[in-house]
């Protein structure tokens, strides 16, 4: 969900999707997703639907997203006029911004799907075949302006003209434009969803603590909505039976005429059932002397619910009612409000107050308290276990909140003092882990590394890493490679190209990444469509933090696999896998010589947490890269440019 351009909140998978969302008033849009967005592939398709929608105070607002097929798909047909003048293994090689295909007349029937950028859709259309005669013949064509889930029949056939004396023959290629947007349907089921209701309709968030006044006395009702046909429904109450229950369970969808009767009388009662197209929603009331009995004492009374579908999904939750005469209570805060030296506390008014709410707060396990005014949103805090409550004045509400400050996580081999093998050389030393890793893997193929230890140049400890672009063959038969360095595994080689994992395991969230960096560009001689021959080239040092879902690719699973064949790279553009796992993101472009004199020099990367939601929700992984050549991806760049790194530090609050 989006507020704006910022992400707010994500869910992977349908099951992670609580059952209700909380949000503050306001315009928001919502994005749902399934499948793969590759870049090119003949298997793999991505599904996507949007939709704006507003949030008003104290209402509930429920949005319904249709999910199509979100590819621009390519079909290629071979007419039969084709072999008057080709033999038979004619290709077609459709190309995009950031991946290609390659169609033959082998797969008549193969169709492709392309995730096509917002700012770049077209495609490169190259035909070749060779002919009757024995020659290889080449044509190319492009198609732009194209729209997504279309797809686009490419025909190709031959024609022989008259043009002057000797004759002529010309290709054609007929676009045929089809929307696919009914084509194809994605059936997502829902756990049950559990609320919990007043008389006026509002409902309360069953994940946490509902506060009563002691003897209250009103209805109360659980409302159960499935995807299929319910098949259980049970509550679960040690103290049922004290209340005149004939056990201290009961499965609503099971009881008998006299069981129903029995638990009518104790204050449970099915008021309402339906059963739509989607599924059953059943309301089960908890009437008020029985609500009466759960608040009678201070404390706490716990139900447990269990739902269970047709389908077999179910969900479990604790219904737990605390019973209070307390004005204030301590409320549990959300996972994001926690930093290294900082958190957001939170409380509640219950009831009318009679003095100045206040918060109270110590290390766990010490004696002595500090009082802090409760306007205070944030104050500063070691790195420890603290617990802390809401107060009236004086008077501290019954409950007690705990939460742990992030550490300040660390780069392992931070100052690159430890390096090992000669082909490839690896980052880290005999006996250690791997945090780092090269393209030395691939170059080693062709006895080169891109990315060595370096003693004459250095901020402290005996050396750097130096990260040298250059190009990698033999007699002139190889491949531009960047002098590169990232936080992860290179997994293997797929041809002469690199399938990467990318990112290491981090919780925190650092405010920037500081570092020693001496870049010397060179000219680029191997140039392309992203940077041209004679013009200088430019270094890149990026890192991001982020909550990816994970992505698998030779047997493990990383925060993003990078594929330089298919051109799957990283992005931090939103609507894609790695912009959307992204919390915060900070880069330093090089596009200039960056040294003093001999030495390296301090470098500080901020990183940007407020435009990618990022104060709103935690990291799981860390992603840091380097490379000598900005645009090494696509194998441009200079094969002198270099880049000497030392002494990582990531910086906290």
């Amino acid at each position: 969900m989006y507020s704006g351009e910022t992400l707010v909140q994500k869910y992977q998978g349908i099951d992670k999707v609580p059952a209700q969302i909380q949000l503050v008033s306001g315009d928001y849009a919502v994005r749902v997703t399934a499948g793969d967005s590759v870049a090119a592939s003949f298997e793999q398709r991505f599904f996507e639907g949007k939709k704006d929608f507003s949030i008003e105070k104290g209402a509930v607002s429920t949005v319904e997203v249709n999910c199509g097929i979100a590819n621009t798909v390519v079909a290629i047909v071979w007419d039969e006029s084709l072999k008057e003048m080709f033999q038979e293994d004619y290709q077609v090689t459709v190309t995009s911004s950031t991946g290609e295909l390659v169609y033959s007349s082998a797969n008549v029937d193969a169709k492709g799907y392309f995730s096509l950028p917002e700012n770049n859709r077209k495609l490169t259309c190259k035909f070749r075949a060779t002919t009757l005669g024995g020659k290889t013949y080449e044509s190319s064509s492009e198609l732009s302006d194209l729209s997504p889930a279309t797809l686009y029949n490419l025909t190709y056939s031959y024609k022989e003209t008259e043009v002057g004396p000797t004759g002529g023959a010309v290709l054609n290629i007929k676009v045929e434009e089809v929307p696919l947007g009914d084509t194809y349907t994605i059936t997502l089921k829902q756990r049950p969803v559990i609320v919990c209701k007043d008389v006026d309709g509002q409902s309360y968030d069953l994940e946490q603590p509902m506060y009563l006044e002691l003897n209250t006395q009103a209805d109360y009702s659980i409302q159960v909505s499935t995807s299929s046909d319910l098949k259980n429904l049970v509550f679960r109450n040690e103290r049922f039976t004290e209340w005149g229950g004939s056990a201290n369970q009961l499965d609503i969808l099971t009881l008998n005429e006299q069981d129903t009767e029995i638990w009518k009388n104790v204050g449970i009662s099915v008021s309402d059932k339906k059963q739509t197209s989607n599924g059953d929603v059943w309301t089960v009331c908890f009437a008020k002397d029985l609500i009466a009995k759960m608040t009678a004492e201070e404390g706490s009374v716990e139900t447990t619910i269990e739902a269970v579908d047709a389908e077999g999904k179910s969900r479990v939750t604790v219904w737990n009612i605390v019973a209070s005469n307390a004005t204030v209570k301590t409320s549990e805060m959300k996972p994001y409000e926690v930093w290294t030296s900082k958190a957001t506390l939170h409380g509640e008014i219950l009831r009318e107050m009679l003095f100045t709410p206040k918060f109270r707060y110590r290390v766990k396990g010490e004696q002595e308290w500090t009082t802090v005014d409760a306007d205070l949103s944030a104050n500063s805090f070691g790195k420890e276990t603290y617990e802390y409550q809401a107060m009236d004045g004086d008077q501290a509400s019954s409950v007690t909140c705990e939460f742990t400050t992030e550490t300040e996580f660390q780069p392992e081999n931070a100052g690159f003092e430890y390096t090992s093998g000669s082909s490839p050389i690896l980052i880290y030393g005999d006996k250690q882990s791997m945090w780092w890793d090269t393209g030395n893997h691939g170059s080693a193929t062709m006895k080169k590394n891109v990315t060595t230890p370096d003693t004459s140049v250095k901020h402290s400890g005996n050396q750097s890493i130096l990260l040298s672009s250059q190009f990698v063959g033999v007699l002139g038969i190889g491949k531009f490679a960047a002098g590169n360095l990232f936080a992860g595994k290179y997994l293997k080689t797929d041809g002469t190209d690199g399938v990467l994992g990318w990112g290491r395991p981090c919780t925190s969230r650092p405010k920037a990444l500081k570092l020693w960096v001496r870049y010397e560009p060179g000219t680029v001689d191997n140039g392309g469509s992203h940077i041209a021959n004679g013009v200088t080239d430019q270094g890149i040092i990026y890192v991001a933090v982020g909550d990816w879902a994970g992505q698998a690719a030779e047997g493990e699973t990383w925060p993003f696999v990078v594929k330089t064949k298919d051109q799957t790279l990283f992005t931090t553009e939103k609507g894609t896998y790695s912009g959307d796992g992204t919390i915060a993101y900070g880069e330093k472009i090089f596009t200039e010589a960056y040294k003093e004199g001999t030495n390296l020099k301090e470098l500080t990367i901020e990183l940007d947490y407020n435009n990618y939601g990022g104060d709103q929700r935690k990291p799981t992984s860390i992603i840091i890269v380097a490379s000598a050549s900005r645009y090494g991806d696509y194998f441009e760049g200079s094969g002198a440019s270099k880049m000497w790194l030392d002494d990582m530090e990531l910086i906290y609050e």
